[in-house]
């Protein structure tokens, strides 16, 4: 039912995680939960006591909980993440596929819950999806529009399905040739072929830290100049390789000591400024 949905969810949900799909997930379960409405403990799960927790991780996409149920003394595991990452872990599931998918063409995110089946910690078993509206900034799209008026060209690179990258990218106004990030990384292709592919696609999906850095490295072989933006702590390394790395609103320190511009309000569009301004200092010395 829904309700487990948000329960299990919830167990595995980061406490006090300053992140928005965290924050998401647990609003949703406190306003809609019972049990959670009425406990005197904020911190405490009534019935319910998480022993062990593992965060979300952008390399396994998914964070796991290891809980016990008080009342029956029964251990059991929930693992919320990527729905491709959990439909794998419970061993494939076709209705789960189609809907994922048909909630993508719609631009609309998806979460994947599981738990152990009872008796077997190892053994996952598919309780159901979350959905999410993530949509672009409101001022995206005129950034990027203002970034290739001045010859900038712009590529957009996040770690969500491709589907969804594509409709994003189409509401963006750019155009959606979009690759999976595997394509960064594949054994089968020469490096020259890799880096013309990096070079004509718009975006990319599905990505983790690592092919941030690979896109950098192949666009600069090339001999363009690259900027980049990131806000975590895995991005530092493409940040410092970049000739501009550019630390977003809300970043991590180490992001922040790896990059050249460090934005301080949200969104994208303090970008085009740097331009105009960099390119006025520029043609003053010349």
């Amino acid at each position: 039912s829904k309700s487990d949905i948000l329960l299990y969810s919830y167990l595995a949900a980061e406490p006090g995680a300053n992140d928005p799909i965290e924050t998401a997930v647990r609003t949703a379960a406190e306003e809609d939960l019972e049990i959670l409405k009425s406990r005197p403990n904020k911190h405490e799960i009534p019935g319910y006591k998480v022993t062990g927790f593992v965060p979300f991780n952008p390399n396994t996409k998914m964070s796991n909980a290891t809980v016990i149920n008080n009342e029956t003394n029964e251990v059991f595991k929930v693992a919320k993440g990527a729905p491709q990452v959990i439909i794998k872990l419970v061993g494939g599931h076709d209705d789960a596929v189609h809907a994922v998918n048909s909630l993508a063409s719609r631009g609309l995110r998806a979460l994947g819950i599981a738990r152990s089946i009872p008796g077997d910690l190892e053994r996952y078993e598919l309780v159901g999806m979350i959905t999410l509206l993530d949509p672009p900034r409101p001022d995206s799209a005129e950034t990027i529009k203002r970034c290739n008026s001045y010859g900038v060209e712009v590529k957009m690179i996040t770690g969500d399905q491709l589907i969804i990258a594509k409709e994003v990218a189409h509401r963006l106004g750019m155009s959606r040739v979009i690759l999976d990030a595997g394509h960064l990384v594949d054994p089968t292709k020469s490096e020259e072929e890799v880096t013309e592919h990096c070079q004509r696609a718009d975006g990319f999906a599905q990505v983790i830290p690592e092919h941030k850095y690979r896109v950098v490295e192949l666009l600069q072989k090339k001999g363009l100049l690259v900027g980049m933006t990131g806000d975590g702590v895995n991005d530092a390394p493409a940040l410092k390789k970049a000739n501009v790395g550019i630390a977003v609103h809300g970043c991590t320190d180490a992001a922040r000591s790896a990059a050249d511009i460090v934005l301080l309000a949200p969104g994208l569009s303090t970008i085009v400024d740097g331009i105009t301004t960099s390119r006025a200092i520029f043609q003053r010395m010349r």
